[in-house]
């Protein structure tokens, strides 16, 4: 009976130990999600308007203008009062943000003013939300001038435009 009970319990640890396939399928394919990818800012610059002045990673382009400073950057998304106190110096709660949202990309636009080295100076931004990157268009220019450049101003915001880089 013992040798019995013994090979029924030896049967049932055995049971289930034999060889399964196993599948896998590896993949070399690295395909960034598309709306991880960076896009190109395109921005239409009046024609007084110089070659960018300065560009690198960090502080994106620079173009000085007649009168005025143009500058387009790109950022990581994900926290737009980080992105706002890097453009304007200035948190969310101290500025009035607009925000509108067109094909999906969220945009926000405000206006500021500061002291500056040269005396006040009076800046507005847009920044477009892709969900992974912010592109950020400033111009600036001193108090006094800012008036009369109001309707180039929102001319070169208005041309914002994002391409996608293939």
């Amino acid at each position: 009976m013992k040798k019995i009970l013994y090979v029924l319990v030896c049967a049932a640890m055995l049971t289930g130990c034999g060889v399964q396939d196993v599948m896998e399928t590896v993949t070399d394919d690295n395909v960034t999600p598309v709306m991880a990818q960076i896009q190109q800012v395109q921005v239409t610059l009046p024609d007084d308007a110089a070659v960018a002045t300065l560009e690198s990673a960090d502080a994106g382009k620079l173009y000085l203008c007649d009168g005025y400073v143009v500058t387009v950057q790109t950022m990581e998304a994900g926290d737009l009062d980080r992105t706002l106190r890097q453009c304007t110096g200035f948190s969310r709660e101290h500025l009035t943000v607009m925000e509108t949202v067109k094909s999906e990309i969220k945009r926000y636009d405000c206006v500021w003013s500061a002291a500056g080295e040269g005396g006040d100076q009076v800046a507005r931004a847009a920044i477009l939300d892709d969900g992974s990157y912010h592109y950020v268009v400033t111009v600036m220019a001193g108090f006094e001038s800012a008036g009369e450049l109001a309707k180039t101003w929102q001319e070169i915001l208005d041309s914002i435009a994002l391409n996608r880089i293939d």
